[in-house]
């Protein structure tokens, strides 16, 4: 499997259309996508998915993850999860998913999807940034090389994460407000 950096972000942007919520969706991602913040196309002989990526020094950031959908129930997304983890020098990635809802069976789906790959949902009252005040989420880790961080470097993660990734955001003082 390999993970190719790629910049042709508009057939990755009409799949996250039908794959991805319009809320959870960024309103402009190519002012973003730099050094830091990268999406590759995810390569198992023919191209399977993508992934988006928001890296630190310590930390990993899963901002987007999707199998596009000829390759569905065939284990690349455990594959893409356990490659990062065996790659990657970091410590550990973060990750959020939508609230668990009985009438959404699929926000069921992929929290039993990363549990089962090792994440843990962080005791953390987390909110996904967007125009409409937020929308709330879980925030997940998955420890690569170091157990859960403590909430001091949580919270300083999330902070750096929303000023590189949602700078956009005019309500993102008190969003974070409301996470602190």
């Amino acid at each position: 499997m390999e993970f190719i950096k790629t910049n042709d972000f508009v057939n990755i942007y009409k799949d996250m259309c039908k794959q991805f919520p319009p809320e959870e969706l960024k309103t402009d991602f190519n002012s973003i996508f730099g050094e830091n913040y990268t999406v590759y196309s995810v390569i198992e002989k023919v191209p399977v998915g993508y992934t988006i990526l928001f890296e630190t020094d310590d930390y990993l950031f899963i901002d987007y993850l999707a199998i596009y959908k000829d390759f569905h129930s065939k284990g690349f997304g455990g594959m893409i999860l356990e490659n990062l983890k065996q790659k990657s020098n970091k410590k550990g990635c973060f990750l959020e998913v939508e609230k668990p809802d009985t009438e959404k069976p699929d926000t069921l789906r992929r929290i039993k999807f990363y549990k089962k790959h090792g994440a843990q949902k962080l005791d953390i009252n987390y909110i996904y940034p967007n125009n409409e005040g937020g929308l709330p989420m879980d925030l997940y880790y998955i420890p690569f090389n170091e157990p859960s961080p403590s909430k001091k470097i949580i919270y300083a993660f999330i902070q750096e994460l929303f000023k590189y990734v949602h700078s956009d955001i005019k309500c993102l003082p008190e969003i974070l407000e409301k996470i602190y």
